[in-house]
């Protein structure tokens, strides 16, 4: 008698995927926090079109985030998912938790192949500038570090990072 199996499926990631959701939600917040603290960041979101929107998703159906340019100001639109005009895709949920727990840099995922981009470069490179100033703020200089090419100046570091861990994350301030 021939036994016949099933083919296994994988199990869903769960912990990694809550861990991308709650990075999601701070990383956005926080960035919506910053354009409206920092100088840099508020020259590179000026330069972006009124009703610009950016998302960052992980394939396959796993968590997503939202920004929008709005009356000249970034805002965090939550997780919907809809047509953006720069998409970063993470190509799978082990290379997003790479990113979104500081193991790796956004550049070297890029050269990697884990993740990929659709739409407008120059807009990616100016929401990378953003991203690593805010990660100035959002980590100490030993962890940051690795994950940026170059460690941007910023100034009055603690209280912008007070002020982004207290209001900016938790209220969207």
């Amino acid at each position: 008698m021939k036994k016949v199996y099933e083919p296994l499926k994988p199990g869903r990631k769960w912990f990694k995927e809550l861990v991308a959701h709650v990075v999601f939600f701070v990383l956005g917040r926080a960035f919506q926090s910053a354009a409206k603290l920092d100088a840099g960041i508020r020259r590179e979101v000026a330069e972006w079109e009124e009703g610009f929107t950016l998302a960052m998703c992980i394939l396959p159906k796993g968590p997503s985030m939202l920004l929008k340019k709005v009356d000249g100001r970034i805002r965090y639109a939550g997780w919907a998912k809809e047509d953006a005009d720069l998409i970063i895709r993470f190509k799978n949920i082990e290379s997003a938790f790479l990113v979104l727990t500081p193991q790796m840099g956004s550049a070297r995922a890029f050269a990697e192949n884990r993740l990929s981009l659709v739409g407008d470069v120059a807009r990616s490179m100016s929401f990378v500038r953003c991203l690593d100033r805010l990660l100035a703020y959002l980590y100490p200089a030993f962890i940051c570090r690795p994950l940026v090419k170059r460690m941007p100046p910023v100034l009055r570091p603690i209280r912008r990072r007070l002020y982004i861990y207290t209001l900016g994350i938790p209220f969207g301030l």
